[in-house]
């Protein structure tokens, strides 16, 4: 039996149990994949469940971000620890790109803002600056400045023309809405929200800043970077389309 899971906190609506649970099956292998919602000391429970035989763990907030300085670069977020010993990479960049390439969304072509340097948004940036500059913007100006410093290819926000807006962002203040109705926006942008189940999209809809079809959450993204875990667990890549299929429907 293959033990595999999510670590968290107040994470019981994680739907990455059932999207593991099909690609598993698209596999042919039986795997034990449960969501491990705890209140703290998320290292303690790590070593012990490598210890006692695990295979590999997702890690989700809040604590990408404290495995990361434990098993990673000090400064980036974590969401998969691997292998033995434990290695540590996050997979929300890749799997970002991989969800916007399956909309059609060139991401060559676009300006683009990353909005929110917590664990999500740190990968997300670093990913996508590897090829291009982009912007980043975040509540707080002191993080912002770290991110420049680490990462070569990105500038802080200043009302540049954009026409691609990544939120990574849990939660809209009063001032973080302000903030984002003057994003400079060309004509037909894309939004996207990272999250899938939350408050934030109802909130940015509402603000009616781009078009119906240019807004998307991260129904996809999360399973594009699971499928990027399952690959650094098994070597083999599942197919990621059905199953985007099954939860929008059923969401």
């Amino acid at each position: 039996m293959n033990r595999l899971g999510v670590l968290g906190k107040d994470i019981s609506y994680s739907l990455s149990p059932e999207i593991h649970k099909n690609f598993a099956s698209e596999h042919g292998t039986i795997i034990d994949y449960q969501i491990y919602d705890i209140p703290n000391d998320p290292v303690m429970f790590i070593n012990d469940f490598f210890k006692h035989g695990g295979k590999g763990l997702n890690i989700t907030q809040p604590y990408k971000e404290i495995v990361a300085k434990e098993y990673g670069d000090s400064f980036r977020s974590v969401n998969c620890l691997y292998g033995n010993p434990v290695q540590a990479v996050s997979t929300d960049g890749r799997g970002l790109i991989s969800d916007l390439k399956s909309k059609m969304i060139n991401i060559e072509s676009k300006e683009i803002l990353v909005w929110g340097m917590g664990g999500a948004g740190l990968s997300i940036a670093c990913e996508l600056s590897k090829n291009k500059k982009i912007f980043v913007a975040n509540r707080t100006s002191q993080k912002l400045e770290d991110v420049k410093k680490y990462l070569n290819n990105v500038e802080i926000y200043a009302q540049q023309p954009v026409d691609l807006v990544v939120f990574c962002i849990q939660d809209l203040d009063d001032e973080s809405i302000n903030q984002i109705k003057n994003i400079n926006l060309l004509k037909d942008a894309i939004f996207y929200d990272i999250n899938y189940k939350n408050d934030t999209i109802n909130m940015l809809k509402g603000l009616g800043l781009v078009q119906h079809m240019n807004f998307y959450d991260g129904l996809g993204m999360l399973v594009e970077q699971a499928a990027e875990s399952y690959n650094l667990w098994f070597n083999f890549y599942p197919t990621t389309e059905p199953v985007k299929k099954i939860l929008y429907e059923r969401l």
